[in-house]
């Protein structure tokens, strides 16, 4: 009977630390359960863009022009060769608007816009950009938007060679005179940086910072008629489309 009352206190005993041990463990698992389903693991790039076609459509706006606001209707289209290697083709329409920095104000006279005759001696009046990029994507990463949803991002480096239309500078005697100025053509090149923001498969926002480089020939600057180098920012919004529509990573 003793050895019976042993048994049945050392069963009770083991019984009771299993349920400690359970319990926690049982406790761990329903708190994970709550969130499992609602953000899937995923490692490595979901979105991929190697062998596809990215068409962009976007408009630009400069950004430090102190004469001159440019905006303008951009398109890109690009192959990307690899995850992180890109090379694309672009052109842009481009109007040019002064800026309130061209404001005058003679002495002893109110202040008013410059007239055209001044415009047409100060640089920066581009009509239209046509080039070649390439990027280079080393970075890329993900967002945990409201708790549920994931945003998948990328960031580029880009460089390229660059053909501008831009307006000729004229001299004060030839702006005095009346002449207008003849559209000029110059080789340049831009430098910055891109961010895509997938929003599926085939859709992307896109953002891009860039300083376009020129050289404009400027009668009134120091030396005279000496070579001005123009340094343009632009600010690009734009939405991707890729080709072929899916090329999503299995899992």
């Amino acid at each position: 009977m003793i050895l019976r009352r042993h048994v049945s206190g050392a069963l009770a005993l083991s019984l009771v630390a299993a349920a400690a041990l359970l319990l926690p463990g049982t406790a761990s698992a329903s708190k994970a359960d709550a969130f499992e389903g609602k953000i899937q693991p995923i490692s490595g790039k979901l979105f991929q863009t190697a062998g596809r076609l990215e068409l962009t459509l976007g408009g630009d706006l400069s950004l430090n022009d102190a004469f001159f606001q440019k905006r303008l209707a951009d398109v890109k289209l690009g192959w990307h060769f690899t995850e992180a290697f890109y090379l694309g083709v672009h052109g842009a329409a481009v109007v040019a608007v002064p800026t309130n920095s061209t404001t005058v104000c003679p002495t002893g006279q109110s202040c008013r816009p410059a007239t055209d005759a001044q415009l047409y001696q100060v640089p920066g009046r581009i009509r239209a950009i046509a080039g070649i990029e390439g990027a280079w994507t080393p970075i890329y990463g993900k967002l945990n938007t409201f708790s549920e949803k994931v945003a998948h991002l990328d960031l580029s480096i880009l460089a390229g060679a660059d053909y501008i239309m831009h307006d000729e500078v004229l001299s004060t005697l030839a702006a005095g005179t009346g002449a207008k100025p003849d559209t000029l053509q110059a080789i340049g090149f831009h430098a910055g940086i891109g961010v895509r923001l997938f929003l599926s498969e085939t859709f992307a926002v896109r953002f891009d910072l860039k300083d376009y480089v020129y050289g404009v020939k400027v009668p009134n600057g120091d030396p005279p008629n000496g070579t001005d180098l123009q340094n343009q920012f632009m600010a690009e919004l734009g939405v991707s489309v890729f080709f072929p529509f899916s090329n999503r990573r299995q899992p």
